[in-house]
């Protein structure tokens, strides 16, 4: 069972409810989950000798109505996603300065639906006084101006990485052409899952879609997923609502192992069974 998937099952006690009750049309932490991976992809940094630092402190913003609807499990969901985190950054060979944590903040300019992360390389002992400072990380996702610098770094755990610090569009992987894979996509609350076949799969609201939703703010051609070559690719149709796939809207994108795509109300997650 992969990071994700682990981290959606203690969610699910969490909660004690269908998710797409709870979180229709609002921010799903599966959503934030497969955020904070890829800012810890996105933002380690290479030391040298085959050593990748990654942030430890991770900021989520979100808007007034989903930071409201989150508060409830507000603790309990920022140490969950921390420990996903923590076990993110295990399996990729990354090191940290100190403990990760996470914390949720809410910013009245974020609309319901939407929501930014942010990271940073910090010692959380040292947290400057000002809650506002820490908020707002630099861009680099670097130390803090006025940080103590970094410590000598132990030895990395399991492996050297070769890494030059540029992402792909699939930094957790690609199942490729490897034999024995599934391609799946899984339509949250209900559970229902849909195989995907090579080349094109509509998924909309109306009878031509090859997968259909029965929601009213899913257009009738919403999203397109093709698989080519053992490689799925989300593209939007033009839809009216747009598509977002891990909380950021896009046109076309490659999808990895436990993308989460968001159309209208409806939440689907993307999965490669027997990866």
């Amino acid at each position: 069972m992969g990071v994700l998937q682990r981290f959606e099952r203690r969610l699910e006690g969490m909660v004690g409810l269908a998710f797409a009750r709870i979180f229709k049309g609002k921010v799903h932490p599966a959503e934030i989950a497969k955020a904070l991976q890829r800012e810890a992809d996105e933002q380690r940094s290479v030391l040298g000798e085959g050593r990748v630092l990654a942030p430890n402190v991770y900021v989520v913003r979100l808007g007034e109505t989903d930071f409201g609807h989150l508060g409830q499990w507000s603790d309990q969901l920022a140490s969950e996603l921390a420990d996903m985190v923590s076990e993110h950054i295990d399996d990729e060979g990354y090191q940290v300065f100190d403990k990760v944590t996470v914390r949720l903040e809410q910013d009245d300019d974020l609309p319901t639906g939407v929501f930014e992360v942010s990271s940073l390389v910090a010692d959380p002992a040292a947290q400057p006084a000002s809650r506002e400072e820490f908020a707002v990380p630099p861009p680099t996702g670097g130390p803090m101006t006025g940080h103590p610098p970094l410590p000598p770094l132990p030895p990395l755990r399991g492996r050297v990485s070769g890494d030059t610090g540029r992402q792909g569009p699939s930094i957790t992987g690609r199942a490729g052409s490897r034999p024995g894979v599934t391609h799946v996509l899984v339509v949250d609350g209900p559970g229902t899952r849909h195989e995907l076949t090579t080349g094109r799969n509509v998924i909309g609201r109306g009878t031509e879609a090859d997968i259909r939703l029965p929601d009213t703010g899913v257009s009738r051609k919403h999203v397109d997923v093709v698989l080519d070559g053992g490689t799925a690719t989300a593209e939007d149709l033009g839809s009216t609502n747009g598509t977002l796939v891990n909380g950021r809207r896009i046109t076309r994108q490659p999808l990895s192992d436990g993308d989460v795509i968001r159309i209208g109300h409806s939440v689907l997650v993307y999965r490669q069974d027997g990866a």
